[in-house]
């Protein structure tokens, strides 16, 4: 029984330490932009095209122009073929300017970007 026991713990120590690294609110997207988004976003990239992933990195090192605060990315629509839409905020302590919207192109270019 010993001889199972254990690797039965280590097995359930690695699976609970990885959903607890899912649960508490980290960001899906840290290692794509380095700490540039917050954690708690509503938008998880594991699902996303290549194309959603590179939108969301430009848009987030545009948001990040803004502020020296952290930006959460709360959703990634593609609208066309070549468009991607990012919506998200920026976590600043001024609520007025908190929100943005980007769009990105698929020759890599930001085609518009508005804080409100």
């Amino acid at each position: 029984m010993r001889k199972t026991l254990f690797p039965a713990l280590i097995a359930g120590t690695l699976l609970l330490g990885g959903c607890t690294n899912s649960v508490g609110g980290t960001n899906p997207l840290g290692g794509l932009l380095g700490g540039i988004l917050g954690g708690g976003g509503a938008y998880d990239d594991r699902n996303g095209s290549d194309f959603e992933r590179a939108a969301v990195n430009a848009c987030g090192q545009e948001a990040q122009r803004y502020t020296r605060d952290r930006i959460r990315v709360e959703r990634v629509d593609q609208t066309s073929r070549d468009t991607v839409r990012v919506d998200g905020r920026i976590e600043t302590r001024d609520r007025d300017r908190d929100e943005f919207t980007c769009t990105f192109r698929s020759d890599g270019r930001i085609a518009g970007f508005r804080v409100f």
